[in-house]
């Protein structure tokens, strides 16, 4: 699975390289995510280290963030996003210099603070775009897959780490078990943003 992993990864960061000048801008901000994530998974099994992790929560979501304030452009909501990443920021500065020892081992608090807030975005988008009076073909609609990749990830990734690391220290075999369920949305995030990156580009509205 983990091979599948990293194929996912290099193959969408090479979809973003190689198409670069049909995506937007938000779309660009894909490559140093990709980069991101292959260079933490990369050190993180030749040196057995888990901190690295952490870091990389804190670098992707500050990306993802900025992808959706890009993409909610004149949207009240656009200038929330920015103190939601502060809020996680702050709380994962606190937390971390309360707790150390944690920053170098397994603890997802920082990963489900940043899954409910990509899923309340994601959530918001979704049902914008669903009110839109425009007839937007939703199946080449870039922004469209992987928003509903984030959503499919986050809010089921966030649920079950939510209650993970009780659950390791209760019943790691349990906790073993359920843990692939992770994995295969892992996987299917990252095929769902390669979809959306081979989406063609949306036609420009002409003006009236």
């Amino acid at each position: 699975m983990k091979y599948i992993y990293y194929a996912l990864l290099l193959s969408g960061l090479a979809i973003v390289l190689i198409r670069w000048k049909h995506l937007g801008r938000s779309l660009h901000l894909f490559a140093p995510l990709y980069i991101s994530i292959l260079l933490t998974e990369f050190v993180s099994d030749l040196t057995k280290t888990y901190f690295l992790y952490h870091i990389n929560q804190a670098i992707d979501c500050g990306l993802l963030c900025l992808y959706y304030y890009l993409l909610f452009e004149d949207d009240p909501l656009r200038k929330w996003i920015w103190s939601a990443y502060l809020l996680y920021l702050g709380f994962f500065t606190a937390y971390f210099i309360r707790f150390p020892a944690n920053f170098f081992g397994f603890d997802p608090i920082d990963f489900v603070m940043m899954g409910v807030f990509l899923t309340l975005f994601s959530l918001y988008y979704l049902v914008g775009l669903y009110r839109n009076e425009e007839q937007l073909p939703f199946l080449r609609h870039s922004h469209f897959w992987i928003v509903v990749g984030n959503l499919l990830f986050y809010s089921g990734a966030s649920f079950f780490m939510g209650f993970a690391f009780t659950l390791m220290k209760i019943n790691k075999t349990l906790y073993i078990e359920l843990s692939y369920i992770v994995q295969v949305l892992n996987l299917l995030l990252y095929s769902i943003y390669i979809k959306g990156l081979l989406c063609p580009p949306l036609p420009v509205k002409k003006p009236d």
